[in-house]
Formats: C-alpha cells, sequence, structure tokens
C-alpha cells in the first residue's frame, strides 16, 4: 500500500514534488504519508469507496492533500508537526448522522497514546519501518484490539507491535457511538525528521 521510496520530510510551507494517481483513498494516504514523512490518521470507514484525486507536480504537504482529497468530502487537519488526521467536511455529517466521526482531538490523543506505547519497546521504535494498524477503542478510552494491515518486514516485530499496544489508555474519551476501527499508519523517518521518541539518538 505505501511507496517504498524514502523522502526527506519536509516543513508543511516547502514544496515536494508528488506523482499520486487516482486511486483507492486508503492506498494514496499512505502513498502520501511515505512521500512527506508524515503519520497520516483516519477511521477506516471515512476511506471505504472513495477514490482520490490524482496530484503531480511540486506542492507544498498541505496543497497537495487538499488536491488528493477533492471531492471525497474529507479533509485534512494537522495535530502535530509530522501528523495528520483525516476528517469529514461539517456539511459531509451533521451533528444528526448515524455514523459518529471522531474530531482531531480525540485523534490527536490516539496518535499520541500508540506512539508513546510503541517507543517503550527498541523493537517497536517508529522511525525505521512502515506499518498501518487497525485499532478498536472502548467507550472509555482503552485500546481493546489492534491489528496489522500486512507486516512491518520484521515478523519479530510484528508480534511485539501488536503486544506493545495492550492497554494502552487513550487520554480523550472517543465519541459515543464512534464508527470502529480507526487506521493509522506509520512511516519511516528520513534524517531531518524529529525523533518521536525522547531519549532517542
Amino acid at each position: 500500500m505505501l511507496a517504498q521510496q524514502r523522502y526527506e520530510t519536509t516543513q508543511g510551507g516547502e514544496e515536494v514534488v508528488f506523482d499520486i494517481p487516482s486511486q483507492p483513498l486508503a492506498a494514496a494516504l499512505g502513498t502520501y504519508g511515505a512521500t512527506t514523512g508524515v503519520q497520516v490518521l483516519y477511521e477506516t470507514a471515512l476511506a471505504a469507496g472513495r477514490t482520490s484525486a490524482a496530484i503531480k507536480g511540486s506542492f507544498t504537504q498541505e496543497a497537495a492533500l487538499r488536491a488528493l482529497l477533492a471531492g471525497t468530502g474529507l479533509v485534512g487537519r494537522r495535530t502535530d508537526v509530522d501528523a495528520i488526521t483525516i476528517v469529514p467536511t461539517l456539511r459531509e455529517h451533521p451533528a444528526s448522522a448515524a455514523s459518529i466521526v471522531p474530531d482531531a482531538r480525540f485523534l490527536g490523543a490516539l496518535q499520541a497514546g500508540v506512539l508513546g506505547a510503541l517507543c517503550g519497546n527498541t523493537d517497536t521504535r517508529p522511525g525505521g519501518y512502515r506499518m498501518a494498524l487497525q485499532l478498536w477503542i472502548t467507550p472509555t478510552g482503552a485500546l481493546q484490539r489492534a491489528s496489522l494491515l500486512g507486516s512491518s518486514g520484521n515478523a519479530r516485530r510484528d508480534v511485539a507491535l501488536i503486544a506493545q499496544l495492550q492497554n494502552v489508555q487513550i487520554a480523550v474519551l472517543p465519541p459515543a457511538g464512534m464508527t470502529q476501527p480507526i487506521t493509522l499508519t506509520i512511516v519511516p523517518r528520513s534524517p531531518l525528521q524529529p525523533l518521536e521518541c525522547s531519549g532517542e539518538r
């Protein structure tokens, strides 16, 4: 799903070359994350049945994401210097909608909880591998179940990833009735990207 090339992380205002064809949105977001070096977080049902727009040329991260999401009813919200969450536009999901979608505040807390757990094991520390995870959260904010979408390329790491995500508690409660699972992509860090884990060298 994710592009195999490794790119330097760019600041939001700098331009980078994109060449992402129109394709299923989940695959396009994976390629966008690999190209920019940012982590992309979204609820799985949001990408289902949606197709990205094609983007080719030099764009800033924000301009590229807007172009990629054009016509999908979704927008990107930056939750950290190297993290973006995908959420619906307000008109796509009014308050009365049956499908409840998490807001950027909860998604940011989820990302922080997951990365904090992964930093606790040298095998699972982010930065040197790419992986997509599907996550199920209880109403009390506990990470109930995690599933790997594919392999990180190391069987020992794959087992450790699931183990590290047991009993993670999210600091912000999910909205009642939130659609699940939520997908989080982890991408390799370029030499210029900030360290995900404190104490790393």
